[in-house]
């Protein structure tokens, strides 16, 4: 009797092993990740679905994909570029049917004219779905760019009461649209209006972001951004026709 006890324990036991294998499963839960991000360097816009559960949710840089069809979107806007992007696992564990992993990127895309360069902490969480390990939701932010210098170009202006400020901002409007679309999302111009205190002298000021130096001159040579401008010069030199003009970077160590 004993050793049919013996015998039925070791049994069990052997069984709980083989379902519950956690390497194997922190191995599958990181081969999710990575499938999904082959599919989204392939755009394959119906693989990507197939990776994440139906309530997924996601937050990039202070931006929240409320589904994977917002996901998608984005990405769809970044179709024909080339990229090279590395994974590393820093961490992955298991509990039951949910999961936690902890991934590192390097990512360069290129949207000719652009070269962005990412380097990203991200958290995952996965839960299991009919046995497949399925993403439900991620959080990345990024880390410092060492080639951003923090470079600026700042307008100070003395716009005159005749002039409608509005068309000043669809200027600015359409040609951060023309910038987006080279692939710098993160470059563009953005207006502001002086403190009452400030406006004696100048009433809004013009703030562009560029990075740096070879950014600012991609954008200011690329087609995109001529085409923006073209025509509408001789207008947009009435706001600023009287302003300060500074270009600004970050001071070197």
């Amino acid at each position: 009797m004993k050793k049919l006890i013996i015998v039925a324990g070791l049994v069990t036991l052997f069984v709980s092993c083989k379902l519950s294998n956690p390497e194997a499963e922190k191995k599958s839960v990181e081969a999710t990740i990575t499938g999904f991000y082959d599919a989204v360097q392939q755009f394959n816009y119906e693989a990507v679905p197939t990776f994440v559960t139906s309530d997924f949710g996601a937050y990039e840089e202070g931006y929240t994909y409320e589904d994977i069809d917002g996901f998608v979107g984005v990405l769809k806007s970044f179709e024909g570029a080339k990229t090279d992007m590395k994974l590393d696992f820093v961490k992955t564990e298991v509990s039951g049917n949910m999961a936690f992993s902890i991934v590192t990127f390097d990512i360069t895309v290129t949207m000719d004219p652009a070269l962005l360069h990412f380097q990203t902490y991200e958290d995952y969480i996965l839960k299991k779905v009919d046995g497949n390990w399925l993403i439900q939701y991620f959080h990345s932010t990024h880390l410092p760019n060492a080639d951003d210098k923090n470079l600026s170009s700042i307008h100070f202006l003395k716009v005159p009461e005749d002039l409608n400020v509005d068309e000043l901002q669809d200027y600015m409007n359409k040609v951060n649209g023309a910038i987006a679309s080279l692939g710098f999302t993160d470059c563009g111009y953005k207006l502001l209006t002086a403190v009452p205190e400030s406006k004696d002298v100048y009433n809004y000021v013009v703030v562009g972001k560029w990075i740096n130096e070879e950014t600012y001159k991609i954008i200011h040579e690329s087609d995109a951004f001529k085409n923006a401008t073209e025509g509408s010069n001789e207008q947009m030199m009435k706001f600023f026709k009287d302003q300060i003009y500074v270009k600004a970077q970050e001071a070197a160590n």
